[in-house]
C-alpha cells in the first residue's frame, strides 16, 4: 500500500510538471555569458540576424522552362504567406509595397543626387540613354516607369540595393550554375532560432512546391533551417534515449530483483530525482532545454546505482540495516554533488541548467534511498540475484600496478599539455546536431547565390541610429576600394535603404525648384520624341520630394525592407551599431587595417566564438579545480583519514586522465561538453571507489559489494553507452565520454582497494 501511495503521488506530480515545464530548443542556451561587446553581437546575430532569417531554396527534379515556372509561382506564393517578410528569385527586386515605397523616397536614395544633377546636360544625357532602353525587347518597366523617373534613379538604385554577387540567370529567374536547380531566397518573419516558426515555413514552401508541381523537390537550407532540423533530432533523440534507457535499466532491474514490488522501490529514487532536478531548472531558468531533459537519461543510470547498492549491500540482514549503509551513501550524494557544482556555476546557460539538474536531482534521490526507501520496504528486503558478471570484481585487488597507472596518467598529462591546443574543439557547429552534409549543402547553395555569411561584419558605432549610419557611409568607399580588388565579394548596407540624416538633408537640398527644373528639361526635350507634358509626374515628384520629411524606418513599414533594417540597425551597450554584413571575404587583415582609426570595425564572428570557448575552459578549469579542493575536503572529514580519502580519489582521478588521453588519441576533439561528461565520470568513480571501500573483509560482504557495484557499472554503461550513439554531438560526447570513463573508473577502483585486510 505504501508503494501504491507513492507511487500515485509521483504520477500526479508527474503530470503536473509535463504541464509546468516549458521546452525550449534554443542553441545560443549553451554559449558562455557575453563578457564584450563582440560576443553580444555574436548571441544577438545567432539568435535574430538578417543571416538568421534567411532561408536558401534551390528546386530540382525537372527541366529549366518547368523549374523556372514553378519558381515564379513559387516566389509569388511565398511573398504573400505569413511566414515571410520577401522571397526573390532574380526576376522581381522586391515586392509592390517596397516597390512604391523606393520610388516615392528615390531622390533620398539615390547616390546620385548632387548639386548639378538636374541640370540642362545632365537630364539631356538621361534622356538621351532612356530612349536607347526604349528601343530594346525588355523595355517593359523602363516605359511604365519613365513619366516619372526619367533620369532613371530608380534603376541606379536597384543596381545597388541587389546583393553584389548574384547566382545565373536563366528564363529570367536564378539557377545554379549547372542549370540543374532553380534557386530563391526567401526571409522568414520569425527569428532563426525560433526553430517552431521555422518549421512551419519550412512546411509553407514545401505545401506551396507540391501545389505548384508536385514531381519537382525543394532543397531548403539557412540557419532557420537547421533551427528547425535540430530541434526534430533533439526531439527524436529525447523520446528515443529515454524510452530506451528506462526499458534497458528496467529490464537490468527484473533480471536482479525478478519483483515488481522490488522494481518499485529502486525507481521511486530516481523518478522523484528526476522530477526535483527538471522542476528546479524550469524554477530556476524560466525553461527547460530539450538537451537538459536528453541529459535527464544520465541522471536515471547515476541515480539508480544508490537503491541498487543499499538494497544488494543489505541482503539477508533485514530492514534494519538499509541505515547502516547511510553514511557512505551521504558521503557518494555530497561528493557527487560536489562534482556537479562547477556545471551549475557554469557560464554557460545550458550547461549551468545540466549541472542544477544532477546537483538537485542526485540530492533528492540520496535522500529518499536514505529515507523513502526503509519506508516503503515496511521490514522487507527484497532478494537480489547477482548478474553473471559480478564473480570477475569480487577479488579485490591486486589487479593493476598502482604505481604503474599513476606514471601512465602522469606521461598523458604531460602528452595532452605538449599538444595543446591540438586536441581541443573550439568550432561552434561541433554543438549542433546538424549532419555534415547538410551544411556542406548549405555552404554550397550560399555560394551559388552569393549570400552573406555570419562569418565577418563591419559594425559602425554610433551615440544614435543616424550617427551609426554616418559612420557605417564613411565606411564604404573603403568597402568598395576593398571589393574592385578583389578582397571582398560583396555587402550589405542599411545606408542604402536608410542613408544618414545628413546625407539625405544634403540630396534633397540639391534638388532644384520646380520652375528651374521645368525649365532644365524643357531645353533637354528640344529635339527629343517626347510630348511636351510628358514628366509631369517626375516634375511633381521632386517638388514633393524637396519639401518631404526624412526617410525613416516608419516609410518601410509592412515591406520586407522593416525587417532587413531591424536586423542591420541595433541598439547594445547604451549604443546603436550599423552592421555591414560582409560576403567573400580573402584578407581580413586587409579589411582591418583599412578600417583602423574610423568609427567601424571588422567583427570576425567565428573568431569571437573561438574566443568565447576558449574563455569558458579557463574558466571551467578553475571551477574544476575548486570542485575537486571541495571533494578532497569532504573525503578526508567524511572517511576521518587522509589515506582512505586518497584511497577513494586516485583511481577517480587517474580514470580521469586516462579518459582523456583515450579520447585524444582516438582523434576526438574535446570541447566544453566532454569536459562537462568528465565531471560526471568523477562523480561516477567516486561513488565506485567510495563503495568499494566502505567494504569490510568478511566474504559475504565482499561478495555483496561486488555485486552491488556491477549491477551499478551495468546501468552506468547501458544509459551512457545509448546516450553516446544520439545524434546530438552534446549527448553523444558526453554519452561516449562517461561510458568510458565508467569503465575505468571501476577497473582503477578495484586496483586500488586491498584485498585481504579489512578496508577500515
Amino acid at each position: 500500500m505504501r508503494i501504491f501511495l507513492a507511487g500515485l503521488v509521483l504520477a500526479l506530480a508527474a503530470y503536473a510538471a509535463v504541464h509546468a515545464v516549458k521546452v525550449e530548443n534554443d542553441f545560443t542556451a549553451f554559449l558562455p555569458n557575453t563578457t564584450s561587446p563582440e560576443e553580444r553581437l555574436l548571441v544577438a546575430q545567432l539568435r535574430d540576424g538578417l543571416v538568421a532569417r534567411l532561408m536558401l531554396v534551390a528546386l530540382e527534379g525537372g527541366e529549366a522552362p518547368a523549374l523556372a515556372n514553378a519558381s515564379r509561382q513559387l516566389a509569388a506564393e511565398l511573398a504573400k504567406a505569413p511566414e515571410f517578410a520577401f522571397a526573390s528569385n532574380g526576376a522581381s527586386f522586391a515586392s509592390p509595397a517596397l516597390a512604391e515605397a523606393l520610388v516615392r523616397n528615390r531622390y533620398a536614395l539615390s547616390p546620385r543626387v548632387a548639386p548639378g544633377a538636374f541640370s540642362e546636360e545632365h537630364l539631356r544625357r538621361a534622356l538621351d540613354e532612356r530612349l536607347d532602353e526604349l528601343s530594346s525587347p525588355v523595355a517593359l518597366p523602363t516605359r511604365a516607369l519613365l513619366p516619372r523617373d526619367p533620369t532613371g534613379e530608380l534603376t541606379a538604385l536597384y543596381k545597388r540595393l541587389v546583393p553584389g554577387t548574384q547566382p545565373a540567370m536563366r528564363e529570367g529567374v536564378w539557377f545554379t550554375a549547372d542549370g540543374k536547380s532553380a534557386l530563391l531566397i526567401a526571409q522568414t518573419r520569425a527569428p532563426g532560432y525560433d526553430s517552431v516558426a521555422q518549421a512551419a515555413a519550412m512546411a509553407r514552401v514545401r505545401s506551396a512546391l507540391a501545389a505548384i508541381d508536385p514531381a519537382l523537390r525543394p532543397t531548403l537550407s539557412g540557419p532557420g533551417v537547421f533551427a528547425a532540423e535540430s530541434h526534430r533530432i533533439i526531439e527524436h533523440d529525447v523520446e528515443r534515449l529515454g524510452i530506451a534507457a528506462t526499458a534497458g535499466v528496467l529490464l537490468l532491474l527484473g533480471y536482479v530483483y525478478r519483483s515488481l514490488r522490488a522494481i518499485a522501490l529502486v525507481a521511486m529514487p530516481v523518478v522523484l530525482g528526476l522530477l526535483a532536478g527538471v522542476l528546479a531548472v524550469q524554477w530556476g531558468f524560466g525553461s527547460v532545454h530539450a538537451i537538459t531533459l536528453g541529459f535527464g537519461a544520465t541522471l536515471v543510470g547515476e541515480a539508480v546505482d544508490y537503491p541498487n547498492y543499499v538494497l544488494v549491500q543489505t541482503q539477508g540482514e533485514g530492514s534494519g540495516a538499509l541505515g547502516s549503509v547511510g553514511h557512505t551513501l551521504g558521503l557518494a550524494v555530497l561528493t557527487t554533488v560536489a562534482s556537479a557544482l562547477a556545471l551549475a556555476l557554469s557560464g554557460f546557460q545550458g550547461l549551468a541548467q545540466l549541472g542544477v539538474l544532477t546537483m538537485v536531482g542526485i540530492l533528492a534521490a540520496g535522500i529518499a534511498t536514505r529515507y523513502l526507501v526503509p519506508w516503503l520496504a515496511a521490514g522487507r528486503v527484497p532478494v537480489a540475484y547477482p548478474l553473471p558478471f559480478a564473480a570477475l570484481l569480487q577479488p579485490f585487488g591486486g589487479r593493476l600496478p598502482r604505481i604503474g597507472v599513476v606514471v601512465l596518467a602522469l606521461a598523458v598529462l604531460g602528452g595532452l599539455a605538449a599538444t595543446d591546443p591540438a586536441w581541443r574543439e573550439n568550432d561552434l557547429s561541433a554543438i549542433s546536431p546538424i549532419p555534415e552534409a547538410l551544411r556542406l549543402q548549405d555552404a554550397a547553395l550560399r555560394r551559388e547565390m552569393g549570400a552573406p555569411d555570419v562569418s565577418y561584419l563591419v559594425a559602425s558605432r554610433g551615440s544614435d541610429e543616424g550617427a551609426a549610419l554616418a559612420n557605417a557611409e564613411a565606411a564604404l568607399p573603403v568597402l568598395e576600394g576593398l571589393k574592385a580588388k578583389g578582397v571582398l565579394a560583396g555587402y550589405e548596407s542599411a545606408t542604402a535603404l536608410l542613408p544618414s540624416p545628413a546625407t539625405q538633408r544634403a540630396r534633397l537640398d540639391a534638388l532644384p525648384a520646380r520652375d528651374a527644373l521645368e525649365a532644365s528639361l524643357r531645353a533637354a526635350q528640344r529635339g527629343l520624341p517626347f510630348k511636351p507634358d510628358t514628366f509631369a509626374p517626375f516634375l511633381s515628384d521632386v517638388e514633393a520630394a524637396r519639401t518631404a520629411p526624412l526617410l525613416t524606418r516608419a516609410a518601410y513599414a509592412g515591406t520586407p525592407a522593416a525587417a532587413r533594417l531591424d536586423a542591420l540597425l541595433v541598439q547594445q551597450d547604451g549604443a546603436w551599431l550599423a552592421l555591414t554584413p560582409v560576403a567573400g571575404l580573402r584578407d581580413a587583415a586587409a579589411l582591418e587595417a583599412a578600417l583602423a582609426g574610423s568609427a567601424s570595425r571588422l567583427v570576425d564572428l567565428k573568431r569571437v566564438t573561438a574566443g568565447m570557448l576558449d574563455g569558458y575552459l579557463r574558466e571551467s578549469s578553475r571551477q574544476v579545480a575548486y570542485g575537486a579542493g571541495l571533494i578532497g575536503v569532504l573525503l578526508v572529514f567524511g572517511l576521518r583519514s587522509v589515506r582512505r580519502a586518497l584511497r577513494v580519489l586516485l583511481p577517480s582521478a587517474a580514470a580521469l586522465c586516462l579518459t582523456v588521453g583515450l579520447l585524444a588519441a582516438c582523434g576526438v576533439r574535446l570541447g566544453v561538453f566532454h569536459l562537462v561528461a568528465l565531471l560526471l565520470v568523477l562523480g561516477i568513480g567516486l561513488n565506485y571507489a567510495l563503495f568499494l571501500e566502505a567494504a569490510v573483509s568478511n566474504s559475504a560482504r565482499r561478495a555483496r559489494a561486488a555485486q552491488a557495484l556491477a549491477l551499478c557499472v551495468a546501468t552506468t554503461a547501458l544509459t551512457f553507452g545509448l546516450l553516446a550513439a544520439s545524434a546530438t554531438p552534446v549527448l553523444r560526447a558526453i554519452g561516449l565520454t562517461v561510458a568510458i570513463g565508467a569503465l575505468l573508473s571501476v577497473v582503477l577502483a578495484l586496483a586500488w582497494t586491498p584485498a585481504e585486510r579489512s578496508f577500515r
